[in-house]
């Protein structure tokens, strides 16, 4: 038997999810664990196309669960733990793992859309949801306190464990990767950087999550009252909705700013080397897990402008959501601080591997 099988895709692509799941699996096996996953077509890592740990992904639709329910129960069966970081999705292919593979089942909610989520899913996710809640041997973890409220208010309250844990795992390589040269001119040609990263163009009840807009006009108005030469690095990671990406032009434009802005679209995937040139960064989403970027950002020692959607973690600085104004105060405020040291910390992966440990010492019994 191996230990665990994560329900979830090593990147690419590159967002905070399929990142941290990809260095949990290298810190897991680092430690001792057997760990799988599953990878897609993206992928071109031979270490894990070949590997009999890992398979390539297809999604858990409701619709073709009788088809492919099988597919999933034979790709875990060598498994004791299997972990989903889909948050509440494919809940009929977990219960049927769990019930008919007698695995023991975790799941990370990786946002903060718990309530919306539920009242929108189908009903038969939803049926499966509710079954999955009311087993007291499913293990739930939600990246922050407002995940868990919102976990603990749905109509079936979860019996199985609610524990909190970022999910956030430093990256363990220290090297220093270079930046795209125009992107690095870019950097050193500015007094100051502030750095915005929206993953998608998703929206929650109609709302802009990352708050690409905002950023614009944010930046906008602070370039009209400062001084120094500031940049902004706009990271715009999924780059297939042209459209919405010629809309940010036209707004940036409109604030005569789209000149001003260097325009990074596609991932970055050594990130911590534009932390390591950035001074603040800034995150104005309209709702948030725990995020990935921010505590990224922490451990590199930026100074971190977030909006009060979510509790934040400590050192960073909140503005009252959908308050330009008040966006604006506290970066101009934060423009006169300067950077800290940086400093990892590894308390949640220790937390999350605990879990881990203690589901499969009773496995074992």
């Amino acid at each position: 038997m191996y230990d665990i099988k994560m329900i979830a895709v090593i990147p690419p692509p590159f967002g905070g999810v399929s990142v941290y799941v990809k260095r949990l699996i290298n810190q897991l096996v680092k430690d001792g664990f057997s760990v799988g996953g599953y990878y897609n077509d993206g992928c071109k890592d031979e270490t894990f196309i070949k590997s009999c740990l890992f398979h390539k992904w297809t999604w858990m639709q409701t619709w073709l669960f009788p088809i492919k329910v099988w597919k999933y129960l034979m790709e875990v069966a060598p498994f004791s733990i299997v972990h989903s970081h889909f948050s509440l999705e494919g809940m009929a292919y977990l219960w049927s793992i769990k019930v008919f593979a007698h695995k023991r089942i975790i799941i990370t909610v990786h946002n903060s859309m718990n309530e919306t989520y539920y009242s929108n899913t189908n009903p038969i996710n939803r049926f499966f949801l509710n079954r999955l809640l009311e087993s007291g041997t499913v293990t739930w973890i939600t990246v922050s306190a407002e995940g868990k409220r919102q976990l603990e208010s749905l109509p079936i309250k979860p019996v199985g464990p609610v524990f909190v844990i970022p999910a956030y795992i430093p990256i363990a390589d220290h090297s220093n990767y270079s930046l795209d040269s125009k992107l690095d001119e870019y950097i050193k040609s500015h007094n100051k950087i502030i750095t915005f990263y929206g993953h998608s163009f998703m929206t929650n009840d109609g709302k802009d999550v990352y708050g690409f807009r905002v950023a614009i006009q944010v930046y906008a108005m602070l370039l009209k009252k400062t001084k120094l030469k500031l940049g902004m690095v706009f990271c715009i990671a999924d780059y297939s909705d042209l459209k919405r990406i010629q809309e940010l032009h036209q707004l940036a434009n409109t604030y005569r700013v789209d000149d001003r802005i260097y325009w990074q679209v596609g991932a970055i995937d050594n990130m911590k080397s534009l932390w390591k040139k950035t001074d603040i960064y800034f995150r104005p989403t309209s709702t948030d897990g725990d995020s990935v970027a921010i505590r990224e950002a922490l451990d590199e020692g930026l100074i971190v402008v977030a909006s009060d959607v979510v509790e934040r973690p400590l050192g960073v600085h909140t503005y009252a959501f959908g308050n330009d104004q008040d966006a604006y105060r506290v970066l101009n405020e934060c423009l006169q601080l300067h950077k800290m040291g940086a400093a990892s910390s590894w308390d949640s992966y220790e937390r999350m591997k605990r879990v881990y440990e203690n589901i499969l010492k009773e496995s074992n019994k």
